[in-house]
């Protein structure tokens, strides 16, 4: 190519290039729109571009611009192509190629820098930790994460302490005529903790979930606590005192057992999972008794019991994402919790996705997302905290 075709083909070049990512000025898309229509070889020229894989490729692949969704928009404007059985000399099928690989380029490089100020703006999303909030009688609050072990606490003759595995721990030292000192246990998005009751029973919260509780633990002949979010509970038996589990809109009492809860306010139904021993489920007048491998789900009020997968259920316990046939916004607000992120759908996503596979809650974020995205289910993109999510 001489010096004033080299010229020319890096002008059309970056035209293009910013004419496909949409970052041209009025003046200069209208320059860019002249010269398509000037003539029917410049309309080739065009086309060639648009046809060019390695543009659509890296367009995937740096999802700043949409690029195939920018080539549908102008392929329609362009009409049908008149020019497609004509074949090109030598000369003008190599300008063309030079300037379609430019454009490539210049889009790759943007793509490039993009990314790398993704990465330098949008640092990892590790996962969550252990972590917890203490809330006592008096209305002080003690960030379990930031203590050291050891006593924390005496309430009516009660001993709180925090073991160096981070657990927290209820003794009962004394007996107390004091009057019910209530106690709260937060995670934030992001955490999760267990606690011992002085009773013996163990509770692991999940993530964004709170336990209240008496801090002497029974209440008139039981043994009583109120959940919001997810808990998972290891009872001690103890027939003269009941174990209730109070949720919004249901209770559950057990003697002895080991059993699931989720009952966070963003998820249309309570479901309660049993594993071990038995528990009766009580919603407005109604009663439910579940075996081992059984979940009661509570729809506003109407119980309905299914055979479960328990792996499905504890996953989280084990510090896992356990998504297999897990509807996918479902799954995404379990990720949310975890890596305390708000999920934005595209309006393309449909809603009617399942999910599917298991994953480490151990590993970063953007590599769950890039698991999710290896199955073809969807596409993300991070920005700070939020996930924006496409089909």
């Amino acid at each position: 190519m001489d010096e004033r075709t080299t010229i020319l083909s890096e002008r059309l070049s970056e035209l293009i290039s910013g004419y496909l990512m949409g970052t041209l000025g009025a003046e200069e898309v209208d320059e860019v729109e002249n010269w398509i229509n000037s003539s029917s070889e410049n309309m080739q020229i065009f086309r060639e571009v648009l046809n060019e894989k390695d543009l659509q490729e890296m367009g995937r692949q740096f999802r700043h611009i949409d690029v195939e969704s920018d080539l549908m928009i102008v392929r329609a404007k362009l009409g049908p192509d008149p020019t497609t059985d004509r074949q090109s000399t030598g000369k003008h099928k190599l300008w063309r190629y030079g300037i379609a690989a430019a454009v490539a380029t210049i889009i790759f490089g943007a793509g490039l820098l993009y990314f790398k100020n993704q990465q330098q703006t949008s640092p990892e999303i590790a996962p969550g930790k252990q972590g917890a909030t203490l809330t006592l009688a008096n209305g002080k609050k003690i960030r379990l994460g930031e203590v050291s072990d050891g006593k924390l606490a005496n309430e009516s003759g009660v001993e709180i302490s925090k073991l160096a595995n981070g657990q927290l721990i209820y003794e009962i030292k004394e007996n107390s005529a004091e009057s019910v000192k209530i106690n709260t246990l937060t995670t934030a998005k992001g955490e999760t903790y267990r606690v011992r009751l002085p009773d013996g029973s163990l509770v692991y919260l999940n993530a964004a979930s709170s336990l209240t509780y008496s801090s002497a633990l029974n209440e008139r002949g039981k043994r009583s606590v109120r959940l919001d979010g997810e808990g998972y509970f290891e009872v001690s038996k103890d027939k003269k005192h009941p174990f209730v589990v109070e949720t919004r809109g249901q209770s559950i009492e057990v003697l002895g057992t080991h059993f699931n809860v989720n009952a966070y306010k963003d998820e249309p139904q309570i479901a309660t999972t049993l594993l071990e021993g038995s528990v009766k489920v009580s919603v407005k007048g109604k009663t439910q008794l579940i075996r081992p491998g059984q979940q009661v789900v509570n729809y506003g009020g109407r119980l309905q019991v299914n055979e479960v997968s328990l792996d499905d259920i504890t996953d989280w316990k084990e510090g896992d994402f356990f998504l297999n046939h897990v509807d996918f916004k479902t799954a995404m607000r379990k990720i949310a919790r975890w890596y305390d992120v708000v999920i934005v759908y595209d309006e393309a996503v449909p809603e009617d996705l399942e999910s599917g596979g298991w994953m480490s809650r151990r590993n970063n974020l953007s590599t769950v997302l890039k698991a999710i995205e290896d199955t073809g289910l969807a596409r993300f993109r991070i920005e700070g905290k939020t996930v924006h999510v496409f089909k």
